[in-house]
């Protein structure tokens, strides 16, 4: 651990900064003695480990956990940032949404909220299922009884093999609810998913709708997911940080096989987390709604293919009444 330690400010004084929320790496604790130890890369990707109170408490050699895939601005203090967890392979899936800010007690804290998706074998399930909170990570414990982790830090599986950038081509199996492929929503926004062998998602959203013009950014916004490969049915996770780390929103879902027609279709619901300037805002930082992904297009919107990439533009930016609790700021 002081090695880690010596590692981290080594690198700070070097790069010359050591601001505080400039990066996120290292461990994290929560209210209720959970643990996260993140890795922050350049290129603004999360990779980790998760460890609830109860696994740290009956596994405290650290061998019980959950990866964590992520996205956060790097090099960007105070920009929003999501990661999640698949647990017990697919069984169940965890989205954060957040934001570093440093509180009046001059402490970095990562505010958060949260969805958890158990798997329903029933597409009108999920709304019902799907499990909402908060969380609050900090340095240093926050519970005197949580148990002292061990000093290995954790192994964490690289990245940098997959080709992380845009995608060319879709890769399909074939199989009912791969959810590799192009999918569409009720506004008309595209998501292009491609699932790897490793349960790593990227992909490509060009979002129909924003709440103000230009809030969407000037192109479509990069993918990143984390799932469970070779089972359809398990639950998910999708991640999009607009404009820099702005906002940020992050999908818990699960494919569905539905009617006689059997038509796939992607249930979701999801977090939109706006930047704030301090934490006493953290009430109003975040909404939540739900989607319904298709393989058919249910609404014009931008389309890759068309070279389209952001919301149409033309004529009074207006509040499209309805849309608004499903857009990004």
């Amino acid at each position: 651990m002081l090695g880690f330690v010596a590692v981290l400010l080594l690198t700070c004084l070097a790069r010359g900064w050591c601001e505080k929320c400039n990066d996120l790496d290292g461990f994290w604790y929560n209210q209720i003695g959970s643990e996260i130890f993140l890795r922050h890369s350049s290129d603004g990707k999360l990779i980790g480990e998760y460890r609830s109170a109860v696994e740290r408490f009956e596994h405290p050699d650290g061998k019980k956990h959950s990866t964590i895939s992520g996205a956060a601005p790097y090099n960007s203090p105070g920009a929003t940032f999501s990661f999640a967890v698949v647990q017990s392979s697919g069984s169940s899936t965890q989205v954060w949404t957040g934001q570093c800010l440093v509180c009046e007690d001059g402490k970095e804290k990562l505010l958060t909220s949260w969805l958890k998706l158990p798997e329903v074998k029933a597409r009108d399930d999920t709304s019902q299922t799907t499990l909402i909170g908060q969380d609050s990570f900090t340095r240093s414990e926050q519970r005197s009884e949580s148990t002292a982790m061990d000093n290995k830090i954790p192994y964490i599986p690289s990245f940098n093999s997959l080709n992380l950038g845009f995608l060319h081509t879709n890769i399909t199996s074939g199989k009912p609810c791969d959810i590799t492929g192009t999918w569409y929503n009720e506004l008309g926004s595209e998501v292009i998913l491609n699932q790897y062998a490793n349960g790593v998602i990227v992909g490509e959203y060009r979002t129909a709708v924003e709440r103000k013009k230009g809030s969407a950014g000037e192109s479509h916004s990069k993918v990143y997911g984390i799932s469970t490969p070779g089972n359809p049915n398990s639950t998910f996770a999708i991640m999009v940080v607009w404009r820099g780390g702005a906002s940020v929103t992050g999908w818990v879902g699960q494919c569905h096989i539905c009617g006689e027609n059997k038509t796939e279709i992607i249930e979701t619901t999801w977090l939109l987390r706006s930047k704030l300037e301090k934490c006493g805002d953290n009430w109003k930082s975040t909404m939540y709604g739900e989607n319904s992904f298709t393989r058919e297009e249910q609404k014009e919107g931008p389309r890759k293919h068309l070279g389209t990439h952001t919301p149409d533009r033309d004529g009074e930016d207006a509040d499209h009444s309805g849309e608004t609790n499903s857009i990004n700021e």
